[in-house]
């Protein structure tokens, strides 16, 4: 549960402290701060982890696909990105246990930098690597969808001053997304390309959050990687006072 604070007349409620912190979450900031120290003194660093569809499809350097979140680069990118991650972590991770939040991240970043990278190599071919995936964009947008997935009209507070439901968050941060790249892109030499392959990169972990969050929504901290792929099988049982016979 999140501290809450007495202002008056006014209670503020903030992201829990580093002690209180689960652990996934815990290693999401302390890894989102390294990459950004390695990317900024390391000039090294950001080429051999970057999503560069090149690398990722055509010399199959694999470990791309979950390397690019560390590549960030801007001192308020970061600090944003760690806002987020620190406010969303603790109520996403204990709802869906350290394992299964752990796997959803990194199954929504790979799957990102996948469509990512094929979207690149199909749209700018020969000059796929301008479009290199870097960042939590695209891990930060499927974990705010994957958290409004499991309570759409829960109320929150927009940076603690607009009242508005989780949906409302969601759509507001997939807006900004999106308006982002977009002008982003009018910089490119081949804008609209350029565009659809970024927005794959940014956008492509949303079907793996809606999947997860429908699969893990009502089952918590019980969660297990076999549970999620289990099919559910039900039992027809007939007795004297059912017509017709029911499904338990």
């Amino acid at each position: 549960m999140r501290p809450r604070y007495e202002m008056g007349n006014v209670r503020v409620v903030g992201p829990p402290g580093w002690r209180a912190l689960p652990p996934v979450t815990r290693a999401t900031l302390v890894l989102t701060a390294a990459g950004y120290l390695l990317t900024l003194f390391v000039p090294a660093f950001a080429p051999i982890v970057v999503a560069d569809p090149a690398g990722i499809l055509g010399r199959a350097e694999v470990w791309r696909l979950l390397s690019y979140p560390l590549a960030i680069t801007g001192i308020f990118n970061v600090l944003f990105g760690l806002l987020l991650f620190w406010s969303f972590g603790p109520e996403l991770e204990p709802e869906l246990g350290s394992r299964g939040y752990g796997l959803f991240l990194g199954t929504a970043t790979a799957v990102a930098a996948l469509l990512g990278a094929v979207a690149a190599r199909l749209l700018l071919p020969g000059a796929a690597s301008i479009v290199a995936g870097a960042g939590v964009s695209g891990v930060l947008t499927a974990v705010i969808v994957a958290w409004t997935l499991l309570g759409p009209h829960r109320p929150v507070h927009f940076f603690g001053l607009l009242p508005m439901t989780r949906r409302g968050f969601a759509i507001l941060a997939l807006v900004l997304v999106v308006f982002g790249e977009l002008d982003m892109a009018r910089l490119s030499p081949a804008p609209v390309p350029f565009a659809l392959a970024r927005l794959l990169f940014v956008l492509g972990g949303l079907p793996v959050a809606w999947f997860f969050a429908r699969r893990w929504r009502g089952r918590g901290a019980t969660w297990s990687p076999a549970r999620l792929f289990r099919r559910r099988r039900f039992r027809v049982v007939r007795r004297d006072d059912d017509f017709p016979p029911t499904i338990h």
